[in-house]
């Protein structure tokens, strides 16, 4: 529940950041045309920043996903073990 908690809080930092820069654009002392300029530059840095901190999560993800398996499957695999010689050793 807390990394819950603490994803949303992160997610409201970040959307009340973005809004707050959005704002500060708009509201700046220049011509129409400067701020739209200046937002749209803005908004295409923070899409390609987002879109890096996007794949960065899915190799990471991918790659906890491939380690939890492997985890999974050796302790599988020492399970199978220690069951098969605690059968052997009442089979004595």
């Amino acid at each position: 529940m807390a990394n819950d908690e603490r994803g949303n809080g992160i997610f409201y930092f970040l959307t009340g950041a973005a809004v707050g820069a959005a704002l500060g654009v708009l509201l700046a002392p220049r011509s129409g045309r400067e701020t739209r300029e200046e937002l749209g530059d803005w908004l295409k840095e923070r899409r390609e920043k987002g879109t890096e901190f996007l794949h960065k999560v899915k190799d990471e993800s991918l790659a906890k996903k491939e380690a939890f398996v492997a985890a999974a499957k050796a302790a599988k695999s020492t399970y199978a073990e220690v069951n098969a010689k605690h059968h052997d050793n009442i089979a004595a």
